[in-house]
């Protein structure tokens, strides 16, 4: 009886679940932000551990980026249903739009937090008109997608779930999405002078893992809004899981570790100055950790069928991955400052970074936020599937 109740609901999620998250994520926000916003307004940015020598871009930025193309991998996996019509990903597609917008605004918060004057940032990046720089193609990229996102709240997930999504917001939000993840992987592959970043397929590897992004949270956060109880999914829901959506988590687990590991053989073949940072990394625990455990066990499970249709292997391959997607950014962000640009007696071998502990809270206030978002939506807008 309680089972068929819960499935009744839009989506089949658990009202307490979800309360229970968003509670849980509001204090976590209170005191996460309170931390970051005591320890800026005191010690000022000196609070991160940044290198005036060539580590400008440190965890918030990671933080950041990693929300960023989150949120416009799932509005692209959204589009699959709201632009493509594809039948089978309506009832993810409602999920997968509200996550778009708990993660830009978690990954925004985090970059506010970084910048020492955000609100001038917001200013004078648009309107300055430098338009030899990536950044601003991008920004005025996230200010479209934004519109549209809010569009799609406003016009379909705030309708209920029997409306159908504006053909015209879906369409500008599915553009937008693809052009701000390829510019943002122009903003590092296009930098010559950073040999560890430059290249033309970091664009298509940042699409690849946007979209790898989204299908991990999507599975993580559809378990979470039935409370981690796969036996709640209604049959489209499960049918998905175990049919289209798994087999393209496979795909795209495999296109990642193409990418991970052509640059890989590459930067450790290569003596270009710039490319050692590839010898110091496969030197580093972590690194063997991303590729053996957090490529290799989700590829494992993905790419076997009899694995891949178990709901709660697909779910633990989706924890793992997302987790090393975020561990790859930050070898990827950080890694590409480790050698100065300008070498000199002040610098000697490969420049050093470790998160301060603001930065780690900037994380969380990141996560806190999106996750405040996403319950919030859970609760109020019905972002399950839709019976036919």
């Amino acid at each position: 009886m309680n089972t068929a109740v819960a499935q009744s609901r839009p989506g089949g999620a658990s009202s307490p679940t979800m309360g229970l998250v968003l509670i849980a994520a509001a204090i976590g926000l209170v005191v996460a932000g309170g931390w970051v916003l005591s320890q800026l307004m005191t010690v000022g940015h000196a609070a991160y551990n940044g290198d005036s020598r060539g580590i400008f871009w440190g965890l918030p930025i990671v933080t950041y980026d990693f929300f960023l193309l989150s949120s416009t991998g799932l509005a692209m996996l959204a589009s699959t249903w709201t632009v493509f019509g594809l039948k089978a990903f309506e009832p993810i597609a409602r999920r997968a739009t509200w996550l778009a917008v708990a993660a830009l605004v978690g990954g925004v918060a985090a970059l506010f937090l970084e910048l020492g004057y955000p609100l001038r940032a917001m200013l004078l990046i648009p309107f300055g008109f430098q338009a030899k720089a990536p950044l601003f193609w991008k920004v005025w990229g996230v200010i479209f997608y934004t519109l549209a996102l809010a569009w799609l709240v406003l016009r379909w997930l705030a309708s209920g779930p029997g409306s159908a999504p504006p053909k015209a917001a879906a369409v500008v939000a599915l553009l937008a999405a693809a052009y701000i993840t390829f510019v943002a992987g122009g903003v590092y592959g296009w930098m010559a002078m950073r040999p560890f970043w430059f290249g033309g397929e970091i664009s298509l590897a940042f699409i690849v893992e946007a979209l790898l992004g989204a299908v991990t949270l999507v599975i993580i956060f559809t378990h979470l809004a039935h409370g981690f109880d796969s036996g709640r999914f209604d049959e489209r829901t499960r049918a998905l899981f175990a049919g289209p959506l798994g087999a393209l988590f496979a795909v795209l687990m495999v296109a990642h570790a193409f990418f991970v590991v052509s640059r890989l053989v590459a930067g450790l073949w290569s003596n270009a100055d710039g490319m050692q940072v590839w010898q110091h990394l496969w030197s580093r625990p972590a690194f063997q950790a991303e590729l053996w455990l957090g490529i290799g066990v989700p590829l494992v499970i993905t790419v076997l069928p009899g694995l891949r249709k178990s709901l709660g292997m697909q779910l633990v391959a989706a924890v793992i991955a997302v987790v090393a997607l975020f561990a790859a950014r930050y070898h990827f962000v950080v890694g590409g400052q480790l050698v100065a640009l300008f070498k000199g007696s002040w610098a000697h071998g490969l420049l050093s970074y470790s998160p301060s502990l603001t930065e780690w809270a900037v994380l969380a206030t990141a996560v806190f936020l999106a996750n405040v978002v996403n319950a919030a939506g859970e609760k109020f807008l019905g972002l399950g599937d839709r019976r036919a």
